[in-house]
């Protein structure tokens, strides 16, 4: 069986939110010093800001609407064009938090071995 137009929307959505999301652990994350006098702050002093993570959400999702808008969505009729937006959605948002928060806790435990 063939894959769709809007099979290959989602499946392209859920594999851009696993690299969206390990791409902001890595672009935005710090390491989390567990215990001690200075505990739950960042190692070497930075500042956790996870407001960049998720605008590097926001802007990956935003640029697969626009770039599958056209190329592929040139295919669809002026009816199905919200198919589009809301064609891998939410395996998009999943995917990314999951992969942000578990690369994360992986940071987290491999710094306190």
């Amino acid at each position: 069986m063939p894959f769709t137009d809007l099979d290959k929307i989602f499946w392209s959505r859920a594999a851009l939110g696993a690299v969206g999301g390990t791409l902001s652990e890595l672009l935005t994350g710090c390491q989390v010093i567990v215990s001690g006098p200075s505990a739950g702050t960042c190692e070497g002093g930075l500042v956790q800001d996870y407001s960049t993570g998720i605008l590097i959400g926001l802007f990956l999702f935003l640029g697969s609407y626009y770039f599958i808008k056209l190329t592929i969505g040139k295919k669809f009729p002026k009816a199905d064009q919200g198919k589009i937006y809301m064609t891998g959605l939410g395996s998009y948002a999943l995917l990314y938090v999951f992969f942000w928060v578990f690369l994360y806790t992986l940071g987290i435990t491999y710094l306190n071995l």
